[in-house]
C-alpha cells in the first residue's frame, strides 16, 4: 500500500499578493477575485472567471509582504529592534517606500527591518533580492540581507546553516547587487519553523545617516520569498469531467495536471520547483456549460508520512449535521438541510512499533498544532482513488493504545479524528 500522503497551511493564503486576472478574465466588476485562500473553504464559488474562452488567472507565491497586510504600516517590513525588545510600532526614522538608487519603487531603511516566515520541514525557499549602498549614507559602510532559522539560531551563509551566518553583502556605493538564492532546509529540522529574513545597514549606529535600500531582484518592488510547489488542489469546483484544468509555472516549467473529481481534486508532480508565479487554467467542454466556481486553490508541497498509512479500512461517514425532518399535523414529513455538500468525518488510526510510533504521533500532531492548522490529506488510490482530496482538521485529541504487550518493541497505535471542511452552496 502507498504510503499516505498529506499537505499542511496553505501557501495561496500565505502569499500577500492577490492573485492578477489573465485575458481574458482582464476586469469583471461584477465577479471580482475575492475570498481565495481565505484559509477555509467556507465561501465555495468566489473566485470566478468571465464566460468568454478559457479561464486564467495568476498567482504570486511570494510570501514577503510589501504593504502593511503582515507587518508595520506603511512599508510591511518590521523594526528588528522594535520587535528584539518587546515594543510595537515603527522607529522615528522608519523604513518608507519610494523612487531610490534609479528604480522607480525600492524600500529605504535607516535600521534592520524583519519579516517572519513559517516553513514546513524539508521545505526549499528561494529569496530574490537587490540591496543598495548609497554613498550620501555617511553612517553606513554597507548593506545584508540575512535569513535566520529561529530553531537553531542559525543563518544561511550562501552554501549551508552556520552561526552568525549572513547571505549577502554590499559594500559598494551607488551599486545594485542583485541576487537570488536557494535556501535549503536544515536536514536535522523535522518541525515547522519561522524563518526571518532580514535587511539591515552595517553601522556602528542607526541614524538619519545610516539609510540603504532594497528592492526587488533587477527590477522595482520588494524582495521576495517563495517556497517549492509540488502540489495543487481544488477545494470546492463545480468543473465537469471532461474540463482541462492546469497549473502551469511561469515563465517555464513542468505544468501540473488535474483530472475534475468532485468535490474536491488534486495531483501531485513528480520533482518540487521553485517557481513564483503559477497560472491556473481552465478549458470548459464545448456546448452549454455554466459559468467555472472554485472554491479553494491550494499551491504547496505534498508530504509523506514516514511511510505509513492509515489501518484499513477506513470508515467514512457522509452527511449533513444539520439536517432536520419535519411532520406537519397533516401527517406530510419535511426534511429542512443546510443546503451546502455533505461533509464526511473519519477516523485515522496509525500503527508502528515504538520509535516509529512515537515520531508519527508527534509529527502529524505538532504540524498542525493539535488541529489548529488546517490539514490537506492525499488519500492513496486503495482508499478512495486517484483524485479525490479531503480539506479539513484534525481534532484536538489523540488517542492511542498498546497493541501487544512485551518490550519497548511492542506494537502501539494511535488514532486522530478528521473532519472535513464546510462547503457553502454552489
Amino acid at each position: 500500500m502507498a504510503s499516505w500522503q498529506f499537505g499542511i497551511g496553505n501557501l495561496v493564503a500565505r502569499a500577500v499578493a492577490a492573485p492578477a486576472a489573465v485575458s481574458p478574465a482582464a476586469a469583471d466588476a461584477e465577479l471580482p477575485l475575492a475570498h481565495l485562500g481565505s484559509g477555509y473553504p467556507d465561501e465555495e464559488g468566489a473566485l470566478q472567471w468571465r464566460s468568454d474562452g478559457a479561464y486564467e488567472i495568476d498567482f504570486d507565491l511570494n510570501l514577503l509582504a510589501s504593504s502593511s497586510d503582515r507587518a508595520d504600516a506603511p512599508t510591511g517590513w518590521l523594526d528588528l529592534v522594535n520587535l528584539l525588545s518587546g515594543t510595537p510600532g515603527l522607529p522615528a526614522l522608519p523604513p518608507d517606500w519610494g523612487s531610490y538608487g534609479g528604480r522607480a519603487t525600492a524600500l529605504r531603511l535607516y535600521r534592520p527591518v524583519v519579516q517572519e516566515i513559517e516553513v514546513m520541514p524539508g521545505e526549499q525557499v528561494k529569496i530574490e533580492y537587490g540591496i543598495y549602498r548609497p554613498s550620501g549614507a555617511a553612517g553606513a559602510t554597507g548593506v545584508r540581507v540575512r535569513v535566520v532559522d529561529t530553531s537553531s539560531g542559525k543563518g544561511w551563509d550562501g552554501a549551508a546553516w552556520s552561526d552568525g551566518g549572513v547571505l549577502d553583502s554590499q559594500a559598494v556605493a551607488d551599486t545594485w547587487k542583485d541576487a537570488t538564492e536557494t535556501i535549503d532546509a536544515d536536514a536535522n529540522r523535522t518541525e515547522r519553523s519561522v524563518y526571518r529574513v532580514i535587511l539591515e545597514p552595517i553601522a556602528s549606529s542607526y541614524d538619519a545617516t545610516s539609510y540603504v535600500y532594497t528592492s526587488a531582484n533587477g527590477a522595482a518592488g520588494s524582495p521576495v520569498l517563495y517556497a517549492e510547489v509540488d502540489l495543487v488542489a481544488v477545494v470546492g469546483h463545480n468543473l465537469p469531467a471532461d474540463a482541462d484544468v492546469t497549473l502551469d509555472p511561469q515563465p517555464s516549467g513542468t505544468s501540473l495536471t488535474l483530472t475534475p473529481a468532485q468535490p474536491s481534486m488534486y495531483t501531485v508532480g513528480v520533482a518540487a520547483q521553485l517557481i513564483r508565479t503559477w497560472r491556473l487554467s481552465i478549458q470548459m467542454p464545448t456546448g452549454v456549460q455554466p459559468r467555472p466556481r472554485l472554491g479553494e486553490v491550494w499551491i504547496g508541497t505534498a508530504r509523506t508520512l514516514l511511510g505509513g498509512s492509515p489501518i484499513l479500512p477506513i470508515n467514512v461517514n457522509e452527511g449533513d449535521p444539520a439536517q432536520a425532518r419535519l411532520e406537519a399535523s397533516s401527517g406530510r414529513v419535511q426534511v429542512a438541510g443546510t443546503g451546502v455538500p455533505t461533509r464526511a468525518s473519519m477516523m485515522l488510526e496509525f500503527t508502528f512499533e515504538m520509535a516509529a510510533y512515537r515520531q508519527a504521533r508527534d509529527e502529524i500532531a505538532r504540524l498542525t498544532r493539535h488541529g489548529e492548522e488546517p490539514l490537506l490529506l492525499l488519500p492513496s488510490e486503495s482508499f478512495e482513488g486517484a483524485g479525490r482530496v479531503y480539506h479539513g482538521r484534525l481534532g484536538s485529541d489523540v488517542t492511542y493504545t498498546r497493541i501487544s504487550p512485551g518490550t519497548d518493541d511492542a506494537l502501539r497505535s494511535f488514532a486522530l479524528e478528521f473532519e472535513e471542511s464546510p462547503l457553502a452552496a454552489a
